[in-house]
C-alpha cells in the first residue's frame, strides 16, 4: 500500500473517532479499581481477560480507549514541566488528537507524554514514541 494512502485511510479513521467523541460517544468514566493486594491484582487480571473475550473491548483496551483508574489515586494533573524519575521532562495534551508529526515537534528532552480525558493518538504517534523512549500516559479519565 501506498504511505500517502495508509495515511489518508488513518486521518479518517481519525476524524470518524474525533465527531464521536464530540457527539457524546466518549467512552463510559472508569470505574475506580483498588488493587491493595495479591488477590486484588489477581481478581482485577481476570476482570481484565473477561473482558478481552468481547473483539471490540479487546480492541479498546489495547489501544487504550477502555479506561482504568486506581481508586485514592491523585488527580492531580502533571505540568510540562514535571520531572519525570529517567531525568527528562514531561509533556501534556489536553485536547485534541496526538498524531507522529505532534511527537515529531516534541523536543530531545521529552521522556513522557501525558494524555487528558478525550485525547486520542494514532497509532503512527504511538510507534513514534516509542521509537523515540517516550513512554505515553492517559490520566484522568
Amino acid at each position: 500500500m501506498d504511505k500517502d494512502l495508509i495515511r489518508t485511510l488513518i486521518r479518517d479513521v481519525i476524524a470518524e473517532e474525533v465527531k464521536a467523541i464530540k457527539n457524546g460517544k466518549a467512552p463510559a468514566p472508569a470505574a475506580a479499581i483498588r488493587i491493595a493486594s495479591d488477590a486484588d491484582l489477581a481478581a482485577f487480571a481476570k476482570d481484565v481477560l473477561r473482558l478481552a473475550q468481547d473483539p471490540q473491548l479487546r480492541a479498546a483496551i489495547e489501544a487504550g480507549r477502555h479506561p482504568f483508574r486506581l481508586a485514592g489515586a491523585t488527580t492531580g494533573m502533571p505540568t510540562a514541566n514535571a520531572q519525570p524519575a529517567a531525568g527528562g521532562k514531561a509533556h501534556r495534551v489536553d485536547k485534541g488528537v496526538v498524531t507522529e508529526g505532534t511527537i515529531a515537534k516534541l523536543g530531545k528532552d521529552i521522556v513522557r507524554l501525558i494524555l487528558g480525558p478525550g485525547v486520542s493518538i494514532t497509532p503512527l504517534a504511538r510507534d513514534k514514541a516509542k521509537a523515540r523512549n517516550i513512554s505515553v500516559e492517559r490520566i484522568g479519565q
